[in-house]
């Protein structure tokens, strides 16, 4: 999501943005390039008209696909309505009118993938468009990133495509760009092309791609950039050393603008024999800030040398070329979170290879831990140098964007302690202490408890839960700092004070009332709440980025019972005041769709958060079983995906 001033933008897309300071488009994952996840040009819902006599579901509307991206809103994009553009796992594109429900155009981009090889849990029957687009406000673009079957009757090989479309009326504004091409540090790393086969029990098989989850993302300087997964799925065959990959494109050369290259930049984040170091940020999107691109990468393998670079926090500049040529993504710095294995062991790569790495925190003679320190997509805090990263042990990470730190994977952070969020409460003496027991407390392996080795906790903190951080959202005072909302699996909505002065401790606020997950055993259920803060501009700042504490409101979406990753859970949409502390250090429940007379939120989808603009929340829930609308290809589990409109009634 980006947050954009229409007096700022009606110059820019004259035609369909009409004047009005009271109004934003949301273009883009999580809020702006920052990742705040913070709305602050919300005029029409505040924290008197949010409850549940004023405000609820106004509307529904149905798709037959699933849906695991986030919705985009362009204010007066439909005439005197707003549009919302949603994009689907059987790769259509589709527009409607937010006031009406009138599908406004439905565009396919080509023929889905039937991902039986490529869905663990058995409850995601295509894949195709699986990453929120962007909108650049400045060429009036739609990017889509959408995973195509090479031959419409051939499951086996697929391509990814970038579509620059139109966000008006889904036309293409230039031919789709096929993404493939060598990595540019020299490490071997190729982006497997549908070309790249090999034959195995004589079928002849494509490498498994990566997957695409996190959002696409611009840099200032024309760079589209897309962050990969890892994937380790690959019941229909594939690479024993899956890479997570950064690719950037130069917008002008995606357009077809004369003099402009449409290759790849492509950054590999681990070496050709080595694996892992996916990017998936719970489908958030990197940050950028002018050149810059910050990611940060999942479990795989590591050393102390700067070639592999799993479960790490990486800065990349782009660099376009204005003579025609590719451009690059250079390495920038990087921080290295876990340290504490450095041998492979057994499990850890293969029989024929035996690189001297690290496979991150693994039982003895186990692969590497399925830790992630990318669980969460990064928070820069604007106007700072104060970067936050949420990770699968339920820390917040506070690293400084000018010296990331390196293999230094202390020192760097004694300025800034992180902060363990998602478990109990906010002692600081506590939290610092429990952080400087990474290494072996938490969690720890135990995968005799779980049919899938899943980690859960040692030394019980909270039930033996795992408290997991998939998201982030920041009210911001000032260029000084602000309250870090983050609401971890199996625990409840907590805020922090967050200073952006090194030194400055975080301090805890208060907490919600709802704990995520309630009574699913353990190691519980994901992902804990995804969250979005609304309010109108600050008036005591002139900061652009500073909301209104009188007026800002903390959402989010949660599960009520069970685990959204492995099966289906019901879901809750709540509105906390973000700024008020009641009683014991307790959030003011605002709004909770279980408390309507028109019932709970509906079966929650895995990584959406809810999107507020211009009086509007747009929910997206799923549609599961015997639903109408909804095919699944042969032996695949029917779930498609419904958007769910809320406001004042």
């Amino acid at each position: 999501m980006r947050l954009i001033l229409l007096a700022t933008l009606s110059t820019v897309l004259s035609g369909f943005l009409v004047q009005n300071v009271q109004a934003v488009s949301i273009t883009e994952r999580a809020g702006n390039p920052f990742r705040t996840a913070a709305n602050n040009e919300e005029f029409t819902l505040n924290k008197q008209n949010v409850n549940p006599d004023k405000f609820g579901l106004l509307r529904t509307y149905d798709f037959d696909a699933k849906v695991e991206t986030q919705p985009l809103i362009i204010e007066k994009g439909a005439g005197s309505d707003d549009l919302v553009i949603i994009t689907t796992m059987k790769n259509d594109v589709i527009g409607i009118n937010a006031s009406t429900n009138e599908t406004l155009y439905k565009v396919k981009l080509g023929p889905e993938i039937s991902s039986q090889d490529m869905d663990m849990w058995k409850h995601t029957p295509t894949w195709g468009i699986s990453a929120t687009p962007i909108i650049d406000t400045a060429t009036n673009t739609l990017f889509v990133a959408a995973w195509l079957r090479k031959n419409a009757n051939d499951n086996r090989f697929r391509d990814y495509w970038v579509f620059a479309l139109n966000p008006l009326d889904g036309s293409r504004k230039s031919p789709p760009v096929r993404i493939f091409g060598q990595s540019q540090e020299g490490n071997g790393c190729w982006f497997n092309d549908s070309g790249a086969v090999f034959t195995e029990n004589n079928q002849t098989r494509q490498h498994v791609y990566p997957k695409l989850r996190a959002g696409l993302a611009l840099t200032a300087n024309h760079g589209l950039v897309l962050a990969f997964a890892a994937n380790g799925e690959s019941l229909m065959g594939g690479r024993k050393n899956p890479h997570g990959f950064v690719v950037a494109y130069d917008t002008r050369g995606l357009l077809a603008q004369p003099g402009f290259s449409s290759e790849a930049a492509i950054f590999c984040a681990t070496a050709y024999n080595s694996w892992g170091a996916g990017i998936w940020h719970a489908g958030g999107a990197p940050v950028t800030e002018n050149d810059m691109i910050y990611v940060a990468t999942s479990n795989g393998t590591s050393n102390n040398g700067d070639v592999d670079l799993a479960e790490s926090m990486i800065k990349l500049r782009f660099i376009p070329n204005n003579a025609g040529g590719r451009p690059l993504l250079e390495r920038v710095d990087y921080y290295k979170a876990f340290m504490d294995e450095r041998t492979s062991g057994a499990g850890c790569l293969w029989g024929d290879n035996d690189s001297e790495v690290s496979c991150g925190r693994a039982e003895a003679h186990a692969a590497g831990a399925d830790w992630d320190f990318g669980a969460a997509g990064p928070m820069l805090v604007p106007g700072s140098s104060l970067l936050l990263q949420g990770t699968k042990d339920g820390i917040i990470y506070s690293l400084d964007k000018f010296n990331l730190g390196k293999n230094d994977r202390f020192n760097q952070l004694m300025s800034k302690p992180p902060l363990i969020a998602s478990y109990n409460g906010g002692d600081v003496a506590e939290n610092w202490d429990r952080a400087q027991r990474l290494n072996r407390s938490l969690p720890c392996p135990s995968s005799q408890h779980s049919e899938h080795g899943w980690f859960i906790p040692c030394g019980d903190p909270e039930n033996n839960k795992m408290h997991h951080i998939h998201a982030l959202s920041f009210a911001q005072r000032d260029q000084l700092g602000g309250i870090v909302y983050v609401w971890g699996e199996n625990s409840t909505l907590k805020s922090y004070n967050f200073s952006a002065l090194g030194g400055t401790l975080p301090t805890f606020r208060a907490e919600g009332l709802e704990q995520a997950s309630l009574n699913s055993e353990s190691p519980g259920g994901m992902p804990g709440g995804l969250l979005m803060l609304s309010s109108k501009p600050s008036a005591k700042t002139n900061f652009p980025y500073a909301v209104d504490f009188g007026s800002a409101i903390l959402w989010a979406v949660y599960p009520k019972y069970g685990d959204v990753n492995k099966g289906f859970a019901e879901g809750q949409l709540v509105a906390y005041d973000a700024t008020t502390v009641a009683p014991g250090n307790k959030l003011n429940r605002l709004f909770r769709t279980g408390d309507d007379t028109q019932g709970g939120l509906g079966t929650m989808s895995k990584m959406i958060p809810p999107v507020v603009a211009n009086g509007r929340v747009y929910v997206m829930i799923y549609r599961v079983g015997d639903v109408s609308n909804c095919s699944a290809p042969d032996n695949q589990q029917k779930v498609c995906s419904q958007l769910k409109i809320y406001g004042l009634k």
